[in-house]
């Protein structure tokens, strides 16, 4: 049985799928991406030295649709809140969350609501608060089901 839900999601072009750290994307969407490499499914061990991670961002950043997001010391408190008042709204119980520079991750116990529209809604409330257009969020989630086994 489920328990709670263990959700990552990323702000835009900060994490692609095929960056050399790995990903557990299945698709690259952007064509000109693509053709920077396959998919590496996963974290790769060993990681990439950085000397390859700044070749792979040099060649994907132009190729991005826009600036990566980054959160900084100013934007984490924003979403911080934005992320408290749909707990509130929702009823939800969340048992931790860390929000980072590139992504968040957050545990969730289980509700009456899937976890893809959980995190949807974390992500517009938080949208709303940075005052953001386009959303500073990549698209999907990646999800862990933590259950009582």
């Amino acid at each position: 049985m489920i328990l709670a839900y263990h959700a990552i999601f990323t702000t835009y072009g900060t994490w692609l799928p095929n960056d050399p750290r790995g990903s557990y994307s299945k698709e690259i969407y952007n064509q000109e991406l693509a053709l920077l490499g396959d998919i590496r499914y996963g974290r790769q061990n060993p990681q990439p030295d950085k000397e390859r991670l700044r070749r792979f961002w040099t060649a994907a950043e132009p190729k991005l649709s826009r600036r990566p997001f980054f959160l900084d010391s100013a934007t984490r408190p924003l979403v911080a809140r934005a992320f408290g008042e749909v707990a509130r709204r929702l009823g939800l119980v969340v048992r931790a969350c860390a929000i980072l520079n590139d992504h968040v991750h957050v545990v969730v116990m289980r509700s009456g609501h899937r976890i893809e529209y959980l995190v949807g809604q974390l992500k517009a409330t938080a949208t709303r608060a940075l005052a953001q257009a386009p959303t500073p969020w990549a698209r999907g989630c990646w999800k862990v089901f933590l259950n009582d086994e």
